[in-house]
């Protein structure tokens, strides 16, 4: 089940998250007339992650309160993200939602999403 700050925003519906590369940060020193560079490492870069998934809701009403209750989360500060394996993906920063229209599944109401976190130290 994916959490956000420990809260269970994402269980309505199914969801997976894709983690980014793990890259390091390099300054690169490249002076004209000599072979070859200078690299300096500054450590880990950020790491980019994104939630896909669908919420689902037995109302239009009620889905659209869950959206604004995640859309809150949004640049409010760094959390710890719990993926569907279980893995805990500290100091994540919720950038970015997106969702789609809501359609009807069955008697109820869905909507398929995208958030993307950036791990500020990963």
């Amino acid at each position: 089940m994916i959490t956000y700050n420990a809260q269970d925003l994402f269980s309505s519906g199914p969801g997976a998250i894709d983690p980014g590369p793990y890259e390091s940060r390099d300054a690169v020193a490249d002076t004209p007339g000599t072979i070859g560079a200078s690299v300096i490492n500054q450590g880990t870069a950020p790491r980019r992650l994104t939630q896909r998934g669908t919420l689902v809701a037995d109302s239009a009403e009620a889905l659209q309160a869950l959206i604004d209750t995640i859309q809150n989360h949004v640049g409010a500060g760094s959390a710890t993200l719990t993926d569907e394996h279980g893995k805990d993906w500290p100091d994540c920063l919720m950038q970015r939602i997106e969702s789609a229209a809501f359609h009807r599944l069955g008697p109820r109401y869905a909507v398929d999403y995208e958030i993307t976190y950036l791990q500020a130290c990963p």
